[in-house]
């Protein structure tokens, strides 16, 4: 089982420091966030470069987060810009030897029915991953579990995905939004483990209802109120145990050393892994 560190978890960190700590930390991967690529950019930095610091450091470069809301675009105009972007990041991601794009579905923009959804986020899919093999990028589709969003469940995702039908097309899990929008145990074992390409780990913090939270209260694994051990449990019965990883949104875990954070990040992930899949 392969431990993955996202860049939004270290959010004090540039990208160039967020491979560093991931190496110091022990984690064996990295997830980019598409800002702090822009800023290494701007700053001067180069794709060379950066794939050097990967190789350099022993961390593996394995999704660009995220291509936002693709679905249910409104004009031609949305839709060109949406694919111009997957086109910009697809293109990194191949330059420095990175695997994976996540890509989020969009608000509910009115009354869509399910079946209106299902096509629109098919379609979409099928265009994502038409860019995605020029550059041999895959595309990986995220749920969203907070209220409002299209597809909120893993349910939903998965049969998506299967619409598709695509090698280059799978899921991105994250046990927040599994928790937040409802996703059953059941629904596992619905899901091919080879679709299963992104496996986020997070909890979440107590005292709330599911209804208030939000980013904001994603908490290190094993500290919260969601049951990681069951989901775990799930996942490793259809043969799923190639990598989990961290993402959290925490201000406080922000005010940390870097390194500090670094270091209690892959405490607390190597302990859940054991815990979901020994």
């Amino acid at each position: 089982m392969k431990l993955g560190l996202n860049g939004s978890t270290t959010d004090q960190c540039n990208l160039i420091e967020d491979i560093e700590v991931a190496k110091t930390s022990g984690f064996d991967l990295l997830e980019l966030r598409t800002y702090k690529i822009d800023a290494y950019l701007e700053e001067g930095g180069t794709l060379p470069d950066l794939k050097a610091a990967f190789e350099e450091n022993g961390v593996h470069p394995y999704a660009i987060n995220a291509l936002e809301f693709f679905t249910l675009k409104e004009t031609e105009a949305e839709e060109k810009q949406m694919l111009e972007e997957a086109e910009k990041w697809c293109t990194i991601a191949a330059a420095i030897n990175c695997p994976y794009i996540v890509a989020v579905p969009s608000l509910l923009k009115g009354q869509e029915t399910r079946e209106e959804i299902i096509d629109d986020a098919v379609e979409g899919l099928h265009k994502l991953a038409t860019i995605g093999k020029k550059h041999g990028v895959s595309i990986a589709f995220e749920f969203i579990g907070v209220t409002g969003f299209s597809v909120s469940t893993l349910a939903l995702a998965n049969e998506i995905v299967n619409r598709v039908h695509d090698e280059y097309v799978g899921l991105v899990v994250d046990t927040y939004h599994f928790h937040l929008g409802g996703s059953t145990i059941e629904s596992v074992q619905a899901v091919d483990k080879e679709k299963i390409f992104i496996f986020h780990v997070n909890d979440a913090e107590a005292g709330f209802n599911k209804h208030e939270l939000n980013d904001s209260h994603r908490i290190f694994p094993g500290l919260g109120t969601i049951q990681l051990e069951s989901i775990g449990k799930a996942f490793k019965e259809i043969g799923y145990n190639e990598m989990i990883s961290l993402e959290l949104f925490r201000a406080d875990y922000w005010k940390m050393d870097k390194n500090e954070l670094g270091k209690e990040a892959y405490k607390y992930m190597k302990k859940i892994a054991e815990r979901m899949f020994n």
